[in-house]
């Protein structure tokens, strides 16, 4: 290993593809799905400001000169995103034994990587940045001690676990294709009346348990689902969401929308800090490096509003 690249293949046999193949990696499904509502460019809090009151209490009797009656509530939920970066040094001169080693600079002095390479190197750094992202919004504790890279904030599942409001699914189980849909009927009933009908009120789940909520279509007697198809996502009207880095044996019932109107917010910014940097450390060093500042954080508009499951609950154990 040289100076941030593990060249394992030396040989040159002629002419190389144009292109890298690369490995398969799950992305943000969170933010792909349009389940949370991006708040960017926060230089350092915002609250998402909320109101409330009884709709009984500005009823009365009708009369000449009425009193004033019901109470309005204004209170906030603060996104308060925490610092962390991307940063890695390289030497393009580790490809001077590679087959992209005819695509290099001819100065030494100059020695940068092909533009393919360049290309391959920064999405693929970003594209493993948005996989980190998509699990640290769920499953990050701010309890955690370093070097974990998910203590920055907490995501919403520790948000939830934390707040008193969270509507909590009681004596929950380990899931199994025989048992889920029994169990996500019990999630089911306890969205509040209100919500309960509306369509942005979604399950988000791992992609474990929703095979196993695929399998128990399968296995139905009646009306089960062909075995040449992946499953309904959708449970008494409601989207199932599978999200990848989610917790097993855990699901969370939320309104998630890409809009204002969403429960799940998200905090950043990324407009303010600086942007993706690729260029030499110094004017000294042949070395490269790619640095990318962040500031991110999570927040649940209403907890109450929110309905968790979950069997032994403990986001201090990140998945893999």
């Amino acid at each position: 290993m040289a100076d941030g690249f593990i060249i394992s293949d030396t040989t040159y046999a002629g002419e190389a593809a144009s292109q890298f193949i690369v490995k398969a990696i799950t992305g943000a499904d969170t933010i792909k799905g349009g389940n949370a509502y991006i708040k960017d460019g926060i230089k350092k809090k915002f609250t998402i400001p909320r109101w409330d009151a009884d709709y009984q209490d500005f009823i009365q009797d009708r009369q000449a000169t009425p009193q004033s009656k019901g109470t309005m509530t204004v209170t906030g939920q603060v996104l308060d995103p925490a610092d962390y970066m991307i940063y890695t040094e390289f030497n393009p001169r580790d490809y001077e034994d590679h087959w992209f080693a005819t695509q290099l600079n001819d100065t030494l002095i100059d020695r940068a990587l092909p533009y393919s390479v360049e290309s391959v190197v920064v999405q693929e750094v970003l594209k493993r940045h948005t996989k980190y992202f998509n699990q640290a919004i769920w499953n990050s504790n701010s309890a955690n001690a370093s070097p974990s890279i998910f203590r920055y904030y907490d995501g919403w599942l520790q948000k939830a676990q934390n707040s008193g409001e969270t509507i909590v699914v009681s004596s929950p189980i380990t899931l199994t294709a025989g048992n889920i849909q029994g169990e996500f009927l019990r999630g089911y009933q306890v969205i509040p009346p209100a919500l309960r009908y509306d369509p942005d009120m979604k399950f988000y789940c791992s992609y474990n348990t929703y095979d196993l909520y695929a399998q128990s279509q399968i296995n139905q007697t009646y009306k089960g689902v062909d075995t040449t198809l992946d499953g309904i996502p959708l449970f008494k009207g409601r989207k199932v969401e599978k999200i990848a880095d989610f917790p097993d044996n855990v699901y969370m019932i939320a309104k998630g929308r890409p809009d204002m109107a969403s429960n799940l917010w998200i905090g950043l910014n990324s407009i303010a800090d600086e942007g993706l940097q690729l260029q030499r450390l110094q004017a000294n060093s042949e070395l490269f490096f790619i640095k990318m500042l962040m500031k991110a954080d999570v927040q649940i508009g209403w907890n109450g509003e929110t309905v968790l499951y979950g069997t032994a609950l403990n986001t201090t154990d990140v998945p893999d």
